[in-house]
């Protein structure tokens, strides 16, 4: 399991680095833009549309690595109230209904991925074409299918969450 998750790994926090990467872009843009303002009564042209672009990003880049590092959120009262196989039970249920709902955000994304591509959708200031942010932001979501369902397998497995400073 360690030798298949490894390269999961890898690639996917690169991908989540890259999408921390972009929020501190944003973040900088955000403050300069504010401090133009300031200065000349103007602000930054496109610095707008270039963070919306970003975000799209930002958002879908961090998911799969969060999943195979299994830092979702989770309420676990119940399980620690049932024996050891009814805890494992729930948490390969748990497993499998976040593999169910990235499967329908994959699907939802993509749907507006397509339908942003086929209004030949562009930025207001800057006119760049916002497709290619959304299919980029599908890419990762389905991404998070494969990433899950080894989520999935390794709770079957009882294999435990990689080590969160590795």
């Amino acid at each position: 399991m360690q030798r298949l998750e490894r390269p999961f790994l890898i690639i996917s926090r690169a991908a989540a680095i890259l999408g921390v990467l972009f929020l501190l872009f944003v973040a900088a843009l955000s403050v300069a833009d504010i401090l133009t303002r300031e200065a000349t009564g103007r602000p930054i042209r496109g610095a707008y549309d270039l963070s919306e672009l970003l975000t799209i990003i930002v958002i879908a880049a961090c998911f799969p690595a969060g999943l195979l590092e299994r830092r979702q959120i989770k309420v676990a009262f119940l399980g620690a109230m049932l024996p050891r196989w009814g805890n494992r039970a729930l948490e390969i249920f748990g497993a499998l209904c976040t593999a169910l709902m990235f499967a329908a955000i994959a699907y939802y994304v993509t749907l507006h991925a397509q339908r942003v591509t086929a209004s030949n959708e562009y930025t207001m200031v800057l006119h760049w074409p916002v497709a290619p942010w959304w299919w980029v932001a599908a890419a990762c979501f389905w991404i998070c299918i494969p990433a899950q369902t080894f989520v999935v397998v390794a709770e079957i497995l009882d294999h435990p969450a990689p080590e969160h400073d590795s």
